[in-house]
C-alpha cells in the first residue's frame, strides 16, 4: 500500500476518511525540507496548507463526480505543539465547520484514545496500545449502542512490527457481541523498498487520515497480500514509485489484483 492510493486498506489514507495515530511532534526539525503541497488522483486532487511552524494548517479535497464536484475541509487544532481537535466542514459556504474528533494523551506523550462525534455528541472512540518502542500495536473499535446509552467493543486491529519500524502485518478481529472471544476476520501483510517514507517527514499527517501501516511505516510499501479467514484466498496488490532528485515520491503507480486494475497518484513538493 503505497503512500497514496484509492483503492484497498490504503484507500483511507488518500480519501482522507479516518483519524488516529502516535504521538505527535512539531515539524521545526525539519525547516529547510521539501513539504508535500499536493495529491493528484483521477477522482481526486487533496491541497495541504501549513502554519509557519510547518504544522499543517487544512486539507483540502476537491473529489470530482459524474454530477459535478464537492469539497471537504479538515481543519486540526493544536496546544502545545499536540494534536487536540479536528474540525471538518464542506463546500457550502453557509455550513461551519464541526467537530469530527479530539484526542486524549497518555502521561508519555502517546495518544490513548480517539473520540469521534456526531451532531456535537460522542458518537464512538478508539482506544490505542501501543510496546516498549511507543509503535501501535493495537487499535480497539468501540461504536455508540442503538439506545446511545453506552458503548460497545466488537472489532479491533493488531499490529505486527519488524526491526526496520515496518508494519509487516496487520490482523482484523472481530465479534458478534462481547461475550464472545475476538476471531480473525482478514490478515494483511506487508513488504517494503528501502527508501524513506515521506509522511514521516509530516507527523500531524497520519492524524488526518487513518492508521494504516501505509501512515506509520517507515518504508514505501510495494507488495500488500490481503488474505481472507474463511476462504484464505489471498489478493496481492503491487505498488511501485518515481522519485524526485530529494528521494521523495513524485509518482505511484497502484495494480489490484482484482481486474487488473492500475490507478495512478502524482504527488507535488515545494
Amino acid at each position: 500500500m503505497p503512500l497514496f492510493s484509492t483503492k484497498g486498506p490504503l484507500c483511507a489514507f488518500f480519501l482522507l476518511t479516518a483519524f488516529i495515530a502516535v504521538a505527535f511532534r512539531p515539524l521545526n526539525s525539519d525547516k529547510g525540507r521539501l513539504q508535500l503541497r499536493g495529491i493528484n488522483t483521477a477522482t481526486n486532487k487533496t491541497v495541504i496548507s501549513y502554519n509557519e511552524d510547518r504544522s499543517i494548517a487544512e486539507l483540502l479535497t476537491i473529489y470530482k463526480t459524474a454530477e459535478g464536484s464537492y469539497t471537504t475541509t479538515r481543519i486540526p487544532v493544536y496546544k502545545s505543539g499536540r494534536l487536540v481537535r479536528t474540525y471538518l466542514t464542506d463546500d457550502d459556504a453557509s455550513h461551519a465547520p464541526t467537530l469530527f474528533s479530539s484526542f486524549e494523551y497518555s502521561k508519555k506523550g502517546t495518544i490513548r484514545r480517539i473520540i469521534y462525534y456526531l451532531d456535537g455528541l460522542v458518537n464512538g472512540y478508539d482506544s490505542l496500545a501501543y510496546n516498549a518502542n511507543d509503535q501501535i500495536i493495537a487499535r480497539y473499535f468501540f461504536n455508540s449502542t442503538q439506545d446511545g446509552s453506552s458503548f460497545e467493543n466488537n472489532s479491533c486491529q493488531f499490529y505486527t512490527w519488524d526491526e526496520k519500524d515496518n508494519i509487516v502485518m496487520v490482523e482484523n478481529m472481530g465479534r458478534v457481541n462481547r461475550k464472545l472471544p475476538f476471531t480473525i476476520s482478514s490478515m494483511t501483510t506487508y513488504t517494503y523498498d528501502d527508501h524513506p517514507n515521506a509522511q514521516q517527514q509530516i507527523p500531524a499527517l497520519r492524524y488526518l487520515v487513518d492508521i494504516a501501516a501505509v501512515n506509520l511505516s517507515a518504508n514505501n510499501i510495494v507488495t500488500e497480500t490481503i488474505t481472507a479467514a474463511i476462504s484464505n484466498n489471498s489478493t496481492v496488490n503491487h505498488y511501485s514509485y518515481t522519485y524526485n532528485e530529494a528521494m521523495y515520491p513524485t509518482r505511484i503507480t497502484a495494480r489490484y489484483a482484482v481486474n487488473n486494475e492500475m490507478t495512478v497518484t502524482e504527488l507535488e513538493w515545494n
